[in-house]
């Protein structure tokens, strides 16, 4: 299959680019390099990921039409996979721009652009902050009190939203993926986990906002770039004009407190943490109810935090440099 993978610098996409091509898929890869955090990282993901394992890789903006639609149209992909976005909830209300640029523009480019070259299979990122704190728990597809905290999860929302009325006159097959809190090697550096691993190397306190006492539902890495994979499959099966989205997590909330002390137990070195005031932003605790993804592909993200962190941190100890971790992890703050 010919996969065309948007977002491919980043940490969901260039893992699913190099999961796609190993099994045997066309893939191209697509990333603009946005400066939201690291470039460098962005760069070095696209030499491990892509290059070792013969991934085309273009420099593209989806934000750009004009550039977008050129790619599509050359490369003539059967699915194309939407992982850029503009992540992160704590941006400055100044630079919220960013996310209707690359979250709604770039999206609504893309999903264009699929719909007029004969795309059948069409796979966007959305988010678990699309539940707010308003969703019962744990967080079904089929939850209707939808309330997000963040503009981001508002922007992953509208993606949801707007999807069945853009491709409602086309034969695409169409699928979100609402992700929850991915975590593993090569990871985005604004994440808790990351700063915490580069925080306790740096011999620097952790700023945790708020008392700890918040819960994700952590999903690793190689977990999440297989159930994308399956899920691609699975829908390339569907009638045409098929549409859904389907939470990608486990079912396993855990603290913050409890993150922090499976990284200073695995390295054998305590953390210090330095408590700020919460941010409203942040949604109270996130647990996925992965019914609908067992359906699906017949499993379910099964990686214990313990395992996930232990090859995080072995990654962070053998393949990175101390003074690069710092970097990537400063650059997000």
């Amino acid at each position: 299959m010919r996969v065309l993978v948007t977002g491919a610098a980043g940490f969901i996409g260039s893992a699913v680019s190099s999961s796609l091509q190993k099994a045997g898929h066309e893939v191209l890869g697509v990333d603009s390099f946005s400066d939201y955090y690291s470039v460098d990282l962005k760069k070095a993901r696209v030499r491990h990921f892509l290059e070792k394992n013969g991934v085309i890789f273009k420099n593209t903006d989806i934000s750009n039409y004009d550039e977008i639609i050129k790619v599509v149209e050359k490369f003539k992909p059967e699915s194309v996979i939407n992982l850029a976005a503009q992540a992160g909830v704590r941006l400055h209300m100044d630079d919220f721009g960013k996310y209707i640029q690359s979250n709604v523009t770039g999206y609504t480019n893309i999903a264009r652009a699929s719909i007029d070259n004969g795309v059948k299979n069409f796979i966007y990122a959305s988010s678990s902050s699309v539940y707010g704190n308003a969703a019962s728990l744990p967080y079904s597809e089929s939850e209707e009190s939808l309330h997000p905290t963040s503009y981001y999860g508002s922007t992953k929302r509208f993606n949801e939203l707007v999807a069945p009325i853009m491709f409602n006159n086309s034969d695409v097959r169409v699928r979100g993926l609402r992700f929850f809190t991915v975590y593993g090697p090569w990871g985005r550096p604004d994440m808790a986990y990351f700063r915490m691993i580069a925080n306790l190397y740096a011999g620097t306190p952790f700023q945790l906002f708020g008392n700890g006492e918040i819960e994700r539902d952590f999903t690793f890495i190689d977990d999440v770039s297989s159930a994308v994979q399956e899920l691609l499959l699975e829908l390339s099966n569907r009638e045409s004009g098929f549409c859904d989205f389907v939470n990608v997590g486990g079912g396993r909330p855990l603290s913050m407190n409890y993150l922090t002390q499976v990284i200073s137990d695995l390295a054998g070195k305590k953390l210090e943490v330095e408590e700020k005031p919460g941010m409203k932003e942040d949604a109270v605790r996130t647990m996925s109810n992965p019914a609908y993804l067992i359906e699906l592909i017949g499993e379910k993200p099964e990686t214990k935090l313990e395992e996930g962190i232990f090859k995080t941190l072995k990654w962070a100890r053998d393949e990175v440099s101390k003074d690069n971790l710092r970097k990537w992890a400063t650059s997000s703050t």
